[in-house]
């Protein structure tokens, strides 16, 4: 399921460098929307994988802290409120919009053991391809950094502020709605999927704020406990933003039950000496009681929940374009299929289909050393593999017109293959006026880009087909001629006949390119001879020739159109391309692993 999650947050990241409009200030609401639903689909993707992996740190031997993650929208004080919880100044805080661009962890011990100095601690195996760096090393310019230190309990009183966190980290991050902030979303992310509580800070000018109401359902939905603290609030404001809280709340979250909020008002110069001690005392308390350990079991449970409600969000447009690609594999099916049949009914089903009898008996000829006529013929061999003009050289005669030299089988298959790729793009093209229009253009490009290698593919499968077909001829012709010997009286009548003679002509003739391949078929003394031989004894043997000459062209040629046309343009994706590739049946099988409880 990690793995399958991971190509899923890499093909949308492809989408949404994709989705980036070149020209900004043309910018479309629909795109703005569009963008968002890929960034929001991106985050629970990545909380969801980073829940999966804390489930399994869950289930490892490691020791690890309890986790406590204080979050926020921008310039609502997070870091303070972490200085607060821990009552010393180590998260550093500034005034400056979106200051905090790391994850910074602190680690409350009794004695400092120096946990973090290795990678064999719970953290690396969690925080995996981050950077461990000191945090005065941490650089604002990388932000796959997060810091982790222990600190030993030191409150400003022992007093009035007993240590309440032991054996707890305390994370101050980043905000999670600057505009930066997608940039530094991986380990901000991971902060909030491995919180055993968070602590959920936005101020008066924050809290209505749509991107704090989104992340809260995202919590919600992860099932992670939360303590909201609304901070810099003055007193007499405090019943009005509580009664609005509730009320929001309610409406956007009603099966879920209000955290507990809490209130810190305002003090100067974020001096944390200067904070009220009693909101302090009365946050650290309530903050210490919902600090629980989740088990294993609940963990797999909320990350179970959290899988299935988002699933849909996550695959939707993955089944729709599953289904495209149906829809398009099925045009590609039809057109192979419809090409196919008019091979058969233009060739294979018209007398056109004679052509090849009528060169298998030309070669017989040749067996049948006709008086005068057998050298020439032996030595200008094939109208099938030669082009005339090499058919002419070799008879060392002029040629004195240039000429289509493709047999008719040739030229009705190259004629198939253009029209066959020109029709399926003009059914894509019919498809780009509907809903699922943009698809469908990606589609029909990648068809005309494909178009050359297919049809050169294609227009080799042929030559090669020939040349082995003009094998199948000469078979054929062998086999006539073996069957003619048991017959003497049969043969030797051949070879005294005229028609046999005046044949003999007619294929010189066209070996030596004066007439087309169509005239051999057509010829009289090319008809009277096949009579001669069909009607005779021979007849049945020729029919069964015959038969097994088309036979092989009809299978040979479905097979070409099927595996130099169909089966390369079934491979074109109007999805993306390279390993981020999900299948239907993978999607299938994840699908049946979440309905099962396999994460």
């Amino acid at each position: 399921m990690d793995q399958f999650l991971s190509r899923l947050i890499e093909s949308n990241r492809e989408l949404l460098v994709d989705s980036v409009p070149h020209d900004k200030e043309n910018l479309g609401d629909t795109e703005i929307q569009d963008d968002t639903d890929i960034r929001l689909r991106l985050t629970t993707l990545a909380l969801a994988q980073n829940a999966l992996r804390r489930l399994s740190l869950c289930r490892s031997e490691k020791e690890v802290p309890l986790q406590l993650v204080v979050i926020g929208p921008t310039q609502v004080g997070k870091s303070t409120l972490t200085n607060l919880l821990l009552q010393q100044d180590l998260a550093e805080s500034n005034a400056e919009a979106g200051f905090t661009v790391h994850c910074q962890g602190f680690h409350v011990v009794d004695e400092i053991k120096d946990r973090y100095a290795g990678e064999d601690n719970w953290a690396s195996e969690y925080f995996g391809e981050l950077l461990h760096s000191p945090q005065r090393q941490l650089d604002r310019q990388i932000l796959g950094e997060y810091s982790l230190q222990e600190t030993k309990s030191d409150p400003v009183s022992a007093n009035d502020y007993p240590a309440l966190f032991l054996d707890t980290v305390i994370w101050d991050t980043p905000d999670f709605d600057s505009i930066r902030s997608f940039d530094y979303r991986t380990p901000l992310v991971k902060a909030i999927s491995l919180a055993d509580l968070i602590v959920f800070v936005v101020s008066m000018e924050k809290y209505a704020d749509k991107t704090v109401w989104t992340m809260l359902e995202l919590l919600a939905s992860l099932r992670l406990p939360v303590v909201m603290v609304m901070n810099k609030t003055p007193v007499q404001f405090r019943d009005e933003l509580t009664a609005s809280l509730e009320k929001k709340f309610t409406a956007a979250l009603p099966q879920h039950e209000l955290p507990p909020i809490r209130f810190i008002g305002e003090f100067p110069n974020r001096n944390i000496t200067d904070a009220d001690p009693g909101e302090i005392r009365e946050l650290q308390q309530i903050t210490n009681t919902q600090l629980q350990r989740a088990s294993p079991e609940e963990v797999h449970k909320n990350t179970l929940g959290f899988l299935k409600e988002h699933w849909s969000s996550w695959t939707t447009s993955l089944a729709a374009e599953h289904r495209l690609q149906r829809e398009y594999s099925l045009l590609v099916e039809k057109t192979a299929a419809e090409t196919t049949q008019r091979y058969k009914k233009e060739y294979i089903d018209s007398d056109r289909h004679r052509e090849v009898i009528q060169l298998a008996l030309s070669e017989l000829l040749v067996l049948l050393e006709v008086p005068g006529m057998a050298k020439p013929l032996s030595k200008i061999r094939s109208v099938v593999t030669w082009p005339v003009r090499t058919l002419i050289a070799s008879s060392k005669e002029p040629a004195s017109v240039t000429k289509d030299d493709r047999n008719e089988e040739r030229r009705l298959l190259d004629e198939l293959g253009k029209h066959a790729i020109a029709r399926l793009i003009a059914s894509v093209a019919k498809k780009e006026r509907g809903p699922d229009g943009p698809w469908w253009q990606t589609m029909r490009q990648q068809i005309t880009a494909a178009e050359s290698g297919v049809r050169s593919d294609y227009d080799h499968s042929l030559d090669n087909y020939q040349t082995l077909l003009q094998v199948e001829i000469d078979d054929a012709a062998q086999s006539l001629y073996q069957n003619l010997q048991q017959q003497p009286a049969t043969l030797n009548g051949l070879r005294a006949a005229r028609v046999t003679a005046d044949a003999a002509a007619v294929v010189l003739a066209v070996k030596s390119g004066g007439l087309g391949a169509v005239d051999l078929v057509l010829a009289p003394a090319m008809l009277s001879l096949t009579t001669l031989l069909t009607e005779g004894a021979l007849g049945k043997y020729m029919e069964r020739v015959q038969k097994k000459l088309t036979g092989y062209q009809e299978r040979e040629v479905r097979s070409i159109i099927n595996r130099k046309i169909a089966r390369p343009l079934h491979k074109l994706d109007g999805n993306r391309t390279g390993d981020n590739v999900i299948s239907e049946e993978e999607l299938q099988s994840m699908t049946e692993k979440l309905e099962s409880g396999d994460v």
